[in-house]
């Protein structure tokens, strides 16, 4: 570990406290002289060591369980890693669970637990670097690199700790002498050069061990990148983790199998979001290109209804991909998916594909979901035919881009309309700064042609009530302290407690969606983005594998579920954080800026 840092040198001289030119020539000399002392004295080297949670055992199962090993149900009971685990060993009975821990007792027979580190435990092909733990980069420079396995417990006797490659043959083990009746951390360094690629992390209790496990995770030495830098690192790698390459289709939750539950928007961002990884030289161009010739092609297969998208799709037994049943055809979610295909085809000048994705939009029959006085349909039954009751009506970004959807219609006269209240529903973070992930139009201060409103204005009115929330709702709170926020949409809770949406027009929220915090301060934040980022860094949120879902007031627990709409929402938001926006250096403005289609729907808000 480096003995001193010079990052905090950074940001102070930058505050305007000094004349420009001098600034800079006092800032690069300073700079100068620590980086040579530092070389004198040997200290510039490893990077910040993190805390990458495998599994925390408290999290995933909250409650009591005596006598009897939890029960472990898939679908809320998963891995940090996005993957399954479970029990083994023919002693599975001395195992129980008080308040989370996971307790063995004395027994004669081994018992212990396997957790993949990459997918599901049946899926082979899917498998671990541990030098480059997020999957991005393709200098060594970039890439996270685990250092050590450390597990927190506590008991007497003997543990084992293994790690497995896909045939589950063990390439590296410790063995523990546990004697703490407190929870102590026991650390193992990890010696790279001598393992591969790894699949499995397993623990084994040996028999009369007697043992309470809370948390088993890596250390991760993470590259030196700046905070901006690092969180669409972070954020993009938590994004591909839900992608499957083979069907082009974003999974809704990383956890979940291939074809169980994709979603359509997510999968559209999936391919933005990669892109801007190549453009930032932190994934191949050809392998991109390739995902996204995918996507394209399995979205054309897809049914449709008046040419809209499902929101969910899934595979039936026969093979076929199909709309998820008792889910809809959704206007939104089919214009955020061409919004990110259109930027995606345009930024890396798939000009073939660009087409195609413009066909798409052409065959949209919006009239079929519009009624008599302008107002567009949500969309469609799982049947196709029968059209969703409510409309886009309220203000906001979800409203915005249904309407930027519809001005992109080759000939048609545009028809829907958004109310002019300029306040998004119950308050809720993410629909005030969506439709800004696309367009950097929407940071103009004027009002715009449809609802008459400043959006800058409204949206930064909504960052500064959304900043005081958790102060004056929860003074006493670590969140309150800490300077967390965040209400939007997510899981409602841990895991299994299912989706909401809550924004400020919720009384008592104690459960925070760190995507907004994010969105708000990169979008709204008028160069407040690095203090957030130090807020979240502080409070230990910042995980190598990307955000928790949400985090509660207390910042005690948080649900590790990654959930692939927020990841998107986090790497696009992340990106504008690190590349400001209108400038050269980002490719995602520069992209809408050029597109003959987002400029003709921008062209419906703003006079171009």
């Amino acid at each position: 570990m480096p003995i001193f840092s010079i990052r905090f040198l950074e940001r102070p001289l930058s505050q305007n406290l000094l004349p420009g030119s001098f600034r800079t020539r006092l800032l690069l000399m300073f700079r100068l002289v620590t980086t040579i002392f530092a070389l004198s004295i040997g200290c510039v080297a490893a990077g910040e060591r993190i805390w990458q949670p495998i599994i925390d055992y408290t999290i995933s199962f909250p409650g009591d369980r005596p006598d009897a090993a939890p029960m472990i149900n898939s679908f809320e009971n998963f891995t940090h890693f996005s993957s399954d685990f479970g029990w083994m060993g023919p002693g599975e009975n001395r195992i129980d669970s008080q308040g989370g821990i996971i307790r063995v007792k004395p027994g004669p027979q081994w018992t212990g637990a396997w957790h993949s580190l990459a997918g599901l435990a049946n899926q082979n092909k899917r498998t671990l670097d541990p030098r480059n733990l997020i999957g991005l980069g393709q200098s060594e420079k970039l890439h996270a690199k685990i250092l050590e396995l450390n597990l927190n417990a506590s008991g007497h006797g003997t543990l084992r700790l293994e790690l497995a490659d896909a045939t589950r043959q063990v390439v590296w083990s410790t063995t523990i002498e546990l004697n703490n009746e407190q929870t102590v951390t026991y650390p193992y360094p990890i010696g790279l050069e001598k393992i591969g690629r790894i699949k499995f992390m397993n623990w084994i209790a040996e028999p009369d061990c007697d043992a309470k496990i809370s948390s088993i995770g890596f250390i991760v030495e993470k590259p030196q990148l700046s905070p901006e830098e690092w969180a669409f690192y972070i954020s993009l790698g938590k994004l591909r983790r839900c992608h499957n390459a083979d069907n082009g289709l974003t999974r809704d939750r990383g956890h979940l199998r291939s074809g169980e539950f994709d979603s359509i928007a997510s999968t559209g961002m999936h391919a933005l979001g990669s892109a801007l990884g190549v453009a930032e030289g932190l994934l191949d161009r050809e392998l991109v290109s390739s995902e996204i010739s995918q996507t394209i092609q399995t979205l054309l297969e897809l049914p449709r209804a008046a040419g809209l998208f499902p929101h969910f799709s899934y595979q039936a037994q026969s093979g076929e991909l199909t709309i998820h049943p008792n889910t809809e055809y959704s206007s939104i979610d089919t214009s955020i998916a061409l919004h990110g295909l259109l930027l995606a085809t345009q930024l890396l000048e798939l000009e073939d594909l660009n087409r195609q994705v413009v066909a798409m939009i052409s065959e949209i029959d919006f009239d079929s979901f519009t009624d008599k006085e302008g107002w567009i349909g949500h969309g469609f039954l799982d049947d196709g035919i029968t059209p969703l009751t409510s409309v886009w009506r309220d203000w906001g970004g979800e409203t915005a881009l249904v309407l930027a959807l519809e001005a992109m219609i080759p000939d048609r006269e545009t028809r829907g309309k958004m109310n002019q209240s300029g306040e998004v529903y119950r308050g809720v973070g993410f629909i005030s700064e969506i439709q800004s992930l696309f367009y950097p139009d929407f940071d103009r201060r004027e009002p715009d042609l449809i609802s008459k409103v400043s959006w800058p204005e409204k949206r930064g009115q909504l960052l500064e009530q959304q900043i005081r929330y958790i102060p004056n709702t929860w003074p006493e709170s670590a969140a309150a302290r800490a300077g967390i926020f965040g209400l939007s949409s997510g899981e409602a809770g841990m895991p299994g407690a299912g989706y909401s949406a809550n924004g400020l027009g919720v009384a008592g929220v104690r459960w925070l969606y760190p995507h907004y915090m994010l969105m708000g301060l990169a979008l709204s934040g008028g160069g407040r983005y690095h203090i957030g980022l130090d807020q979240l860094n502080a409070a230990g949120l910042l995980y190598p594998l990307g955000l928790p879902e949400n985090i509660e007031v207390e910042l005690k627990l948080h649900n590790p579920m990654q959930g692939s709409l927020n990841a998107a929402f986090e790497t696009l938001s992340a990106y504008h954080g690190w590349r400001q926006r209108n400038t050269p250096e980002n490719h995602l403005d520069q992209a809408s800026l050029k597109n003959p289609t987002i400029r003709k729907a921008a062209a419906r808000f703003y006079r171009q």
